[in-house]
């Protein structure tokens, strides 16, 4: 079995998905140690079941999966990573370490990355936005994270610390302060213990998207909220197709005009007076600094230089024309029809190739007689057509209708 487990715990936006791109490509090397990354893409599913209410009956299964590619291995390191485990009770996760993961108890280590609160607010922004979580401004945002204690970074790190002690690291999302500049190198680092390693960059995922690109998801997020519905597999849908949207949009070239969303003067001043607490904690609990050294804390006092004068606008119609918009809200509520009428379908061919699954590969379905809700769709599939001509076959001769094959499942 495995030597070691290392949990990745987010947070999300520190390059979570750069680090987990070059873990289930294979690109890691070290003369030292030999690692495992049993994922697909990432963890998210085992993360979930223990944050969502729908997945949680999942969590044995999922926990007990793991346990068992662990139990098979002969890798020095494995590596499990989710930056949804942000969202997590450490406590849920101890639960199923103790019931799943037994034998590597003492054998685990753990790290969360946290990006200063100024660009933690203007990337969730972002991120909201393409998801479709979040159609209004940034400073709506901002009052309701300063309302969920979103940003308040202390608490959470706090718990996770009581839980696994020292086992648990955390790190600065502060370029000057990784290694090599490189979250993924930084990572590695941590990983492999200072001992040597190598890896291949893999192209840059998840960039941040331009104020153009954000006005037009918003359009289009609107349109679906209101064509394709509001349940769950409706919601899992929108947000499936703006977070692939904006990895394709991030590789294609920028206008050279194009501008990424900023904080305003006086919301980044608010951003000071909320969170400047809070990173002051962070910096001494944390990292062993005070606030005029501290890495959040400077990042913190910096905001207000940083940002722009006035809010940004953030409508549709200051971006694109009556002709682009009408076009917009063409294709959205063409992209609605399409969700509504096969949700799953959808979320599956919206992913990229390497994570449709199975079913996306053109493998031929066993003949079956499917579920009830399945046999209700042939039903109400079956053109008016075929009915007729049903109808007509009951009127032929008994030898010759038993003779036509096609029909003869709808025949008394």
């Amino acid at each position: 079995m495995v030597g070691e487990i290392v949990f990745h715990l987010g947070d999300c936006k520190t390059g979570t998905t750069s680090i987990q791109r070059t873990l289930a490509a294979g690109k890691v090397r070290s003369p030292n140690r030999s690692v495992i990354y049993p994922a697909q893409a990432n963890h998210i599913p085992l993360a979930s079941t223990l944050n969502r209410t729908q997945e949680a009956k999942y969590a044995d299964k999922r926990f007990a999966e793991l346990a068992q590619k662990l139990k098979k291995s002969r890798a020095d390191t494995a590596i499990v990573s989710a930056e949804t485990f942000e969202f997590v009770d450490p406590r849920k996760l101890e639960e199923m370490i103790e019931r799943h993961l037994s034998p590597w108890q003492g054998k685990m280590r753990f790290i969360s990355y946290v990006r200063p609160h100024a660009d933690r607010l203007v990337s969730g922004y972002a991120e909201r936005t393409k998801q479709g979580w979040h159609i209004g401004s940034m400073d709506s945002l901002f009052e309701r994270f300063a309302d969920q204690g979103f940003l308040h970074f202390a608490p959470r790190l706090r718990k996770w610390r009581e839980t696994f002690g020292e086992a648990h690291t955390v790190r600065p999302m502060v370029r000057s302060m990784l290694r090599d500049g490189d979250v993924v190198s930084d990572f590695l680092d941590f990983v492999f213990e200072g001992q040597d390693y190598d890896f291949d960059p893999v192209p840059q995922a998840n960039e941040s998207l331009t104020l153009s690109d954000l006005a037009a998801l918003r359009k289009i997020h609107g349109v679906l909220h209101e064509a394709a519905g509001s349940g769950p597999k409706a919601r899992n849908a929108r947000k499936t197709f703006g977070w692939n949207l904006a990895i394709l949009l991030s590789a294609l070239p920028r206008p050279e005009n194009a501008q990424k969303p900023r904080l305003h003067v006086d919301l980044a001043h608010r951003v000071v007076e909320t969170y400047r607490d809070d990173a002051a904690i962070v910096d001494r609990e944390f990292f062993g600094l005070d606030a005029t050294s501290g890495p959040l804390s400077l990042a913190l006092k910096a905001a207000p230089e940083r940002a722009v004068d006035v809010a940004q606008p953030i409508a549709p119609e200051d971006y694109f024309d009556a002709a682009a918009l009408r076009l917009l809200q063409g294709q959205a509520k063409m992209l609605a029809r399409m969700i509504k009428s096969n949700p799953e379908a959808m979320i599956r061919g919206m992913r990229p190739e390497a994570l449709q699954g199975s079913k996306s590969k053109g493998k031929v379905a066993k003949k079956g007689k499917g579920t009830k809700s399945d046999q209700a769709r042939n039903r109400a599939a079956r053109p008016v057509v075929e009915n007729s001509a049903i109808r007509l076959a009951r009127h032929l001769p008994e030898g010759l209708r038993r003779k036509l094959s096609p029909l003869r499942r709808h025949l008394p």
